[in-house]
């Protein structure tokens, strides 16, 4: 284990609290169940500070050694920092997860991956329609494939650590990965045809966004053995806690059409969520036009933002509020934040992040929202 691994485990372990993270844990949940609550959850992003004794490892050198992911974790992923969290006080969820990015699903399938410089891997799709049928010779339960072994190691790595430190493992989940979803992950397969083959081959669209759905939802519960995050029907994604069990990322969901979605899309994203007991979507970029449909899965918890401000977030917002479905991660203002507005205009049922531009921006805008309702 590396000295720097081993130095910010005995930190973290002897300084990080488990009453703590349930009283985050707790205004998080509020929030989410559409119940009144004092304040808003607030997630803090900030680039690292380079005056910090201890500094994340290249990516890439991260991908190819679990104790190095291990310690990235720790100290920064999602722009967000465990390690420094008492300096910010703000509503981080303690979480880390295997984290080899987007390709895990699309591996088990034959996928072919690379990775260069310190840029997260990729697929590289299938040249040919016919080259892509291959993947229907796969079995979507198949987890000895691609990169599973490597991302089941590195659990197995984690609990190992963490059952050497208690409190470490009190106060910090084990989280699944990025499995993306369905769409997603067709997509890193297919490439760009995919479009428009939703309408020259609608059923072998089909044919593969089931074996992608079978393999995500399959894929989830196996890793659950490897995690440890379950509590009261919420989990935790992107360093932030998020309503059911699983979050599908649809980011590809911003290029079809409201009827392309609930049509072709729908479906299978429902059988994910249905099979992990209820989740989340998730959506980077101008996704508001889908979110009606999106809002009609029986088995939908939540909706989580990448790119929150692209969007018509009022309207979300009162469709959410009807159906009691919150919202994760609406990037606010600071001026909106600390004057007390955003409260206003989301009096419940959302959480919010706010990107500092300095670690010392984050430490004082975090102070200054907690100041707000301290003395109320």
């Amino acid at each position: 284990m590396p000295g720097p691994l081993k130095l910010i485990l005995k930190k973290l372990d002897s300084e990080l609290s488990a009453e703590s993270q349930a009283e985050i844990f707790n205004c998080h949940l509020r929030a989410l169940n559409w119940e009144e609550t004092e304040r808003l959850p607030l997630l803090i992003t900030f680039p690292y500070p380079a005056e910090s004794v201890f500094h994340p490892f290249p990516h890439h050198e991260a991908l190819m050694d679990p104790e190095k992911m291990l310690f990235n974790e720790l100290v920064h992923a999602f722009d967000t920092s465990i390690l420094l969290h008492d300096q910010i006080k703000d509503d981080l969820s303690y979480t880390v997860r295997a984290n080899y990015g987007t390709v895990i699903i699309a591996s088990l399938f034959g996928g072919k991956v690379e990775q260069r410089a310190d840029n997260p891997p990729w697929v590289r799709h299938y040249e040919t329609k016919d080259s892509l049928r291959t993947i229907f010779d796969k079995d979507p339960l198949d987890f000895t494939a691609g990169y599973v072994p490597k991302v089941v190691e590195t659990y197995k790595f984690y609990n190992q650590v963490f059952s050497e430190y208690p409190n470490l493992k009190k106060c910090v989940k084990m989280v699944l990965p990025d499995l993306q979803g369905p769409l997603d992950s067709l997509e890193l397969l297919w490439g760009s045809e995919i479009y428009s083959e939703f309408i020259t081959d609608p059923e072998l669209v089909d044919k593969g966004l089931e074996m992608m759905a079978k393999a995500q939802a399959g894929l989830a519960k196996h890793l659950l053995q490897f995690t440890t995050d379950e509590h009261q029907g919420f989990t935790h994604q992107h360093a932030t806690t998020i309503k059911g069990n699983i979050l599908i990322r649809n980011d590809s969901a911003i290029m079809i059409s409201p009827e392309m979605y609930a049509q072709q899309v729908a479906p299978h994203d429902e059988y994910v969520l249905k099979e992990m007991n209820g989740g989340g979507i998730h959506s980077c970029g101008n996704i508001d036009f889908n979110i009606p449909e999106i809002f009609r899965l029986n088995s939908i918890k939540c909706f989580d933002f990448g790119q929150s401000w692209l969007n018509d977030l009022d309207s979300v917002y009162s469709l959410a509020r009807e159906l009691k479905i919150p919202l994760i991660r609406i990037r606010v203002e600071k001026d909106e934040l600390l004057s007390g507005r955003i409260s206003k205009r989301f009096t419940t049922g959302v959480s919010l992040f706010y990107n500092a531009a300095s670690f010392e921006e984050a430490q004082s805008v975090s102070k200054q929202y907690n100041d707000l309702f301290r003395y109320q």
